[in-house]
């Protein structure tokens, strides 16, 4: 059984506890590492300002398009430059909090925002990853007030009551180049899996256009799935391949965790997954999610289809389950199924519809050929993908290891760094003064 958590995902809800002070650092208060500044400017009618927002679990802060002075309600503004550490008042909970990037230096935020900079113990760099603890997390909720976890109110009094371990400036800005190498490692490879993504679509498009089309009812044998979830005891066992397998996965492995449940033999006679099946999203709350579709690689054992979901098992000698799949993700075949489905609050698609759609038909040896090149890339995509997973997962690591003195950062680190030897005597002399003054 799935766990259930209280607060969404963004949310880190715990009591903070501060750890042992690691040897070295030192204890302060957000009070004694962050000042407010307020740079309040009167907006000019016919003036253009950039605006900016705060994105949830610590995405940064990033533009939100620009008005005239006249244009925008809240009067109250102030300016934000590059550097600036800014907190939603309301969305802080969230994670909703980020560095100005060089980009949207000027912005302009309304009193909704707290804008702070940091004072000379702390590094803006080092603060960028320290909002990824857990510790700094739940002070941010603990520092919120309201009944309900979207209505809650940031007390920044409160807030910077609380207390931190910190290590001397040179160490921050080590721990701060390790973490930026690794951020800078997963954008790298974010943008080549976009890049990938971008042509295998492209792929896609050409590869399956032909002016030969055929209604998928006709190409293949067609049901909509009624198991779900519960489980009945005069029942048999299975596993239920459901709606999120589907919308997150091209493909439909043993890999993947499928639920548990029950279904009559009826039932798993007729929406037992085989090899080369098509499962596709039948209903959902929005259209774009309509015919997201996956298809069975390698043969499943006790699994079947479950409810909003839908089988098309091609016909042999017509078509091939992995062309039928990649077919389907065709822009214009997706476009086919968005505009024909039913529904107002819940969209959905019906038998008549499969008669109505079709899609690109050409030859079982072009369609193996097609499908080998198109799987390829995903091949390449699906690996690129859990290479990031790993790099992200390395980093949590790290910001919980580093953060909080658990693993010491080497100086040799600096050799690193921008400044190369220089940095290496700068930190020299700083340690030697700290040791001096104990």
């Amino acid at each position: 059984m799935s766990e259930r958590r209280a607060y969404p995902k963004s949310v880190q809800a715990g009591i903070p506890k501060l750890g042992p002070k690691p040897r070295g650092w030192s204890t302060y208060t957000l009070g004694d590492l962050l000042t407010v500044v307020e740079r309040p400017i009167l907006l000019e009618p016919q003036e253009r300002y950039q605006l900016v927002t705060a994105k949830r679990n610590r995405g940064g802060i990033i533009e939100r398009g620009q008005l005239k002075g006249r244009s925008i309600k809240t009067k109250t503004q102030f300016v934000a430059k590059s550097g600036d550490f800014l907190i939603s008042r309301r969305q802080i909970a969230h994670g909703a909090c980020g560095i100005v990037p060089a980009s949207l230096d000027n912005a302009v935020v309304s009193n909704e925002y707290v804008t702070l900079q940091p004072t000379q113990l702390l590094n803006i760099n080092f603060l960028k990853h320290l909002t990824n603890t857990i510790y700094f997390q739940q002070t941010c909720f603990h520092s919120s007030i309201g009944v309900h976890v979207e209505k809650l109110v940031f007390n920044l009094e409160h807030w910077m009551t609380w207390q931190f371990h910190l290590p001397p400036l040179h160490v921050q800005r080590r721990i701060a180049a390790v973490l930026d190498e690794w951020d800078e490692a997963i954008a790298r490879a974010e943008t080549l899996a976009g890049a990938k993504r971008q042509q295998r679509d492209w792929l896609t498009d050409e590869l399956t256009r032909t002016n030969n089309r055929q209604a998928m009812s006709e190409l293949a044998h067609i049901v909509f799935s009624t198991v779900d979830k519960k489980t009945a005891p005069d029942e048999i066992k299975v596993r239920i391949c459901n709606y999120l397998h589907v919308l997150g996965n091209r493909a439909l492995t043993d890999d993947l965790r499928f639920d548990t449940g029950s279904a009559t033999a009826q039932e798993i006679e007729r929406f037992g997954l085989q090899l080369g099946d098509v499962v596709f999203t039948k209903d959902s709350e929005t259209a774009e999610e309509i015919a997201e579709v996956s298809v069975v690689m390698e043969q499943l054992e006790n699994v079947v289809c479950g409810y909003h979901l839908a089988v098309a098992r091609p016909l042999e000698g017509i078509a091939l389950g992995r062309y039928v799949a990649h077919a389907l993700r065709n822009p214009s075949v997706r476009n086919e199924f968005v505009t024909r489905v039913n529904g107002a609050v819940r969209f959905g698609l019906t038998m008549e519809t499969m008669d109505q759609i079709e899609i690109p038909l050409p030859s079982l040896e072009t369609q193996l050929r097609v499908a080998d090149i198109l799987d390829t890339a995903d091949s390449e995509i699906t690996s690129l993908l859990r290479y990031i997973d790993q790099l992200r997962l390395q980093k949590r690591s790290l910001v919980q290891k580093l953060l909080t003195g658990d693993w010491p950062v080497p100086a040799s680190i600096d050799r690193l760094l921008s400044g190369g030897q220089d940095i290496e005597h700068a930190v020299g002399v700083e340690e030697q003064r700290a040791e001096a003054t104990g």
